[in-house]
């Protein structure tokens, strides 16, 4: 009688290295599809050599190869074909956080005033700042806006129906107080 146990782990081992190799070498899924004919010959041969051989083998492959599988997707970005085909934000500018987009959007919900004639686009002032800006509606300059989202840079702002009073021009504005402060007796001193 032959034994298959030969052909049973010849086949894993091959199945393995066109699995490891498919990680390497981009084949357009051909190792994949060997890999799979490998495994399966494999089993079948461990059936032929016996029942319970065979079954006790399909299992441990039906494990074994998810965990292979799980260990190749956390050494695949570190290998060379890896590296070029996945993007890291701190190699590629492109995917880098824009700060001057980070700085606009700081800026949502912000209070400012209309510095020019704005017939769907113009230039708005927050905090002394100056910025480009579009409107769904014309507005005319020194009108109170709200900020209401960012579109490619640009600020979207709407009218601001109750314009929030800057905290310095009240004071400047503000008259000053001269009530003379009532003047109270104290009983302990």
């Amino acid at each position: 009688m032959t034994s298959y146990y030969f052909w049973t782990f010849t086949c894993l081992g091959i199945g393995l290295f066109l699995g490891l190799m498919e990680v390497f070498i981009p084949s357009g899924g051909v190792l994949t599809f060997l890999t799979l004919v490998a495994l399966i010959s494999s089993i079948v041969f461990a059936f032929i050599q016996n029942t319970l051989f065979g079954a006790v083998y399909m299992i441990s492959i039906v494990i074994l190869v998810p965990c292979l599988i799980w260990l190749v997707v956390i050494v695949w970005p570190y290998t060379i074909i890896g590296r070029r085909v996945l993007l890291y934000p701190e190699e590629d500018p492109a995917l880098r956080p824009n700060s001057q987009l980070l700085a606009l959007k700081q800026l949502i919900g912000k209070h400012g005033i209309t510095r020019s004639k704005m017939i769907f686009s113009g230039q708005i002032e927050i905090d002394g700042h100056k910025y480009n800006a579009i409107s769904d509606t014309a507005l005319e300059p020194n009108l109170p806006v709200v900020v209401v989202g960012i579109d490619c840079m640009t600020l979207l702002v709407q009218h601001d129906n109750e314009p929030q009073i800057n905290q310095q021009t009240a004071d400047i504005n503000k008259p000053i107080s001269t009530e003379i402060p009532e003047v109270i007796y104290d009983p302990f001193a």
